[in-house]
């Protein structure tokens, strides 16, 4: 008998394709075996597909491992909460509310994790957590967002929505918005506002170097000192500095 003949017959006629419980009709019993049935580039749908509400639970606290198994285990948040006819609380990681289209997150954990890319292309609903990391509301389209503070490249992209911000925000906050409303309570770091084309950045204290610079179009207000070469070479952006 051939190898290929005799790992049939070992197999009951099924390919083994990276492990025997890999067929999509099969149920899905861990972040390890979903991450296995879906594709390199995993998308909500699919994700949506191979759940159901009883194992979602035990999805959420599992600690991935790896860009794929984040991006999968942020997909599993916001598919939590959009099903949940309340909040949904989960650890602060990675792409948690990654593409939410409804219902609401809450992350709550470890105080010293500053979780990266946390509402990624969100659509709807609100997440609220603590200190974020870099990324923060990236590509976000509807919702909104409330952390105590970021890092940067906050709501980049931002196309709808809004996002607040209780204490200090990173540099590059609102870089290339094209919609949506941003207030930081705290300050700003350098280059807040870059490339802007419309919507609206508040910022109640001050903010760095390069406020603005190239942006096309929307509001940015600044309550307190902003630093050097505000609006550089911008047209069509109304920059307000209100100090005091």
């Amino acid at each position: 008998m051939g190898l290929k003949n005799l790992m049939e017959s070992a197999y009951g006629g099924k390919t083994r394709h990276r492990r025997l419980d890999s067929e999509k009709g099969e149920r899905v019993i861990s972040l390890e075996d979903l991450a296995d049935r879906v594709g390199d580039h995993p998308k909500k749908e699919e994700v949506a597909e191979l759940l159901n509400d009883e194992i979602i639970p035990r999805m959420i606290s599992s600690i991935p491992q790896g860009k794929k198994e984040s991006l999968i285990w942020g997909y599993i948040t916001s598919i939590a909460a959009e099903r949940s006819a309340s909040y949904v609380v989960v650890r602060p990681m990675d792409f948690a509310g990654l593409e939410l289209s409804g219902g609401m997150l809450i992350l709550m954990g470890d105080e010293k994790k500053r979780p990266s890319h946390v509402g990624e292309r969100m659509r709807s609903g609100m997440i609220r957590l603590g200190e974020a990391g870099d990324y923060l509301g990236q590509g976000m389209s509807g919702g909104g967002i409330v952390a105590s503070s970021c890092g940067t490249y906050a709501f980049r992209d931002m196309r709808g929505g809004w996002g607040v911000i209780l204490g200090d925000a990173g540099s590059f906050i609102g870089v290339n918005n094209s919609g949506g409303r941003i207030l930081v309570k705290g300050n700003a770091g350098e280059r807040a506002g870059w490339l802007m084309r419309s919507g609206r950045l508040t910022v109640l204290g001050d903010a760095g170097d390069y406020l603005g610079i190239l942006a096309k179009g929307g509001v940015i207000k600044i309550r307190g000192d902003a630093g050097r070469n505000v609006g550089w070479r911008a047209g069509g952006v109304r920059i307000e500095i209100i100090r005091g």
